[in-house]
């Protein structure tokens, strides 16, 4: 599958990890090239979120143009050899009017590596029920945000000084993140004094006395200085707030969006619940499962809000969620994925 950019852009640099070349003869297959397979640090396989979008391409090869992705249900099988071409092999499941359904399996040689059931939609422009869950108040604006690398939150977790592999999310990602510590964000806030507007002697009933409130400018959407502090996460939450974006320009192409979305939501996602838990010797983390909601067309070279939350670390298991906005304040898409983690083995005596 090959992209048409127009010259005057810069093409995005995640568009040699997501594609894959779709057979003429059959558009059911599909099959990667190992020369742009990318192996995370601290990883035996090619990382899950080339997988999932270079899925995603192989099974639009088989969809209606009209019809754009509305949800994607992964499962991570078997470890995968970078070495090796992945083979993408779609099943139409179902094609209707305006909805169709594609299972993806993803075999290197005769193994199945990876599968992902996919469903596509006719998205309404006039849909009979309408509500989206905005943009909190309370996001952390972008400014105080301090730009982030993978390798920042393996330190977080190791402190092993392991020099990490990740040229090819440095060039394809830009990330800025704000950890829960509501002192910091106490001072970062008040570096933004030039953006207050000040309401002063506002009388405090029963007092007589009069206090001076500051309230950011409406632009940046976060409202008031008390309440941005006051609902900051603590310490013990576990959230992590990011803005995130792919560099460079992509086709214009939904397909094209969506994967590139799908390779980035899971470029940090293994690593949160190791950073937001206390843990005690960890040795490995890996991804079991990968589901994407995509309630609206996104744009992911756009800066996109990203909520993280950590509902759960348990049984050697953990789920997070992630929830995205787009610059206009709205939720663009849900992401959701269960990881597993191993310990080192203590030794018998």
């Amino acid at each position: 599958m090959g992209s048409s950019i127009h010259p005057r852009y810069l093409p995005s640099p995640v568009i040699r990890q997501i594609e894959v070349n779709t057979d003429k003869d059959d558009p059911n297959t599909s099959i990667s090239n190992p020369d742009f397979h990318f192996l995370p640090s601290r990883s035996v396989s090619i990382f899950g979120g080339q997988v999932v979008a270079q899925a995603i391409l192989a099974a639009h090869a088989t969809i209606d143009p009209g019809l754009d992705i509305h949800s994607i249900h992964c499962s991570f099988i078997d470890k995968t050899d970078p070495k090796q071409a992945l083979i993408y092999r779609v099943s139409n499941v179902r094609t209707g009017n305006t909805i169709a359904n594609r299972l993806v399996n993803v075999f290197q040689h005769t193994r199945l590596v990876f599968m992902a059931t996919m469903s596509f939609h006719l998205f309404e422009k006039e849909p009979v029920l309408k509500h989206n869950r905005g943009l909190p108040s309370t996001f952390p604006p972008f400014e105080i945000m301090n730009p982030v690398k993978r390798s920042d939150y393996y330190q977080m977790i190791f402190q092993d000084g392991l020099k990490e592999n990740e040229e090819v999310l440095l060039a394809a990602l830009e990330v800025k993140h704000l950890m829960p510590n509501p002192t910091v964000l106490h001072i970062e806030l008040a570096k933004l004094k030039d953006f207050f507007k000040e309401t002063p002697n506002v009388p405090l009933a029963g007092t007589g006395l009069s206090k001076t409130y500051r309230f950011f400018e409406e632009s940046l959407r976060s409202g008031s200085l008390a309440k941005v502090v006051a609902e900051a996460p603590s310490t013990t939450s576990k959230i992590i707030y990011q803005y995130m974006k792919v560099n460079g320009e992509l086709p214009e192409s939904r397909a094209y969006h969506t994967a590139a979305f799908a390779f980035a939501s899971d470029a940090f996602s293994s690593q949160l619940p190791a950073v937001l838990v206390s843990n005690k010797d960890l040795l490995w983390i890996t991804s079991l499962d990968h589901t994407i909601y995509f309630h609206k067309p996104v744009n992911p070279c756009d800066w996109l809000a990203v909520e993280n939350i950590v509902s759960v670390a348990d049984a050697g298991r953990s789920l997070v969620e992630m929830r995205y906005w787009n610059k206009d304040g709205e939720l663009v898409a849900t992401v959701m994925q269960e990881g597993l983690f191993r310990g080192k083995k203590k030794a018998k005596l």
